[in-house]
């Protein structure tokens, strides 16, 4: 039995799916389908929906779409809170999307949160409070944002 022809077709298929997850209808077929269900129903399916909204944001932080991303990790942080496996680390995500974008103050926020709460504790992504407070204080120095206290 030749399975030549059936093995390209599954090659064609699987490049074209790969394909379509970029494009604005592939990512809100994910955004749709790991928010379709109120979260607490089903802890396994809760862990597998904040982890697709997690992974596709780092997808789309690295591939510039910060707008997009910052949807995807703020999605994950309100609908899952702390008890989310990937709270801390999307916080951080989070903040690199703000900083990106220009939301500086927006920045300092949400890593002085990480810095004030110790996130590397809880997630070991997370940089420790050494390294936040560093960032913290030349996004400060470097865009004149005084009013805001640094750690």
């Amino acid at each position: 039995m030749d399975l030549s022809k059936v093995k390209w077709v599954v090659i064609v298929l699987v490049v074209v799916g790969g394909g379509w997850l970029v494009t604005e209808g592939g990512m809100d077929y994910v955004f749709n389908a790991a928010t379709e269900e109120l979260p607490g129903n089903d802890p396994e399916k809760d862990v597998i929906d904040e982890a697709s909204l997690s992974k596709y944001g780092g997808f789309l932080l690295s591939t510039f779409r910060y707008t997009k991303a910052k949807i995807f990790y703020t999605a994950a942080i309100e609908r899952y809170g702390p008890e989310g496996g990937n709270y801390y680390w999307n916080i951080y995500q989070l903040a690199r999307c703000e900083e990106k974008m220009g939301n500086y103050e927006s920045a300092v926020l949400l890593l002085r949160e990480l810095h004030n709460v110790d996130g590397d504790a809880f997630d070991e992504r997370v940089p420790g409070r050494d390294t936040l407070k560093l960032r913290i204080m030349k996004l400060v120095e470097t865009h004149d944002l005084s009013h805001l206290a640094v750690p």
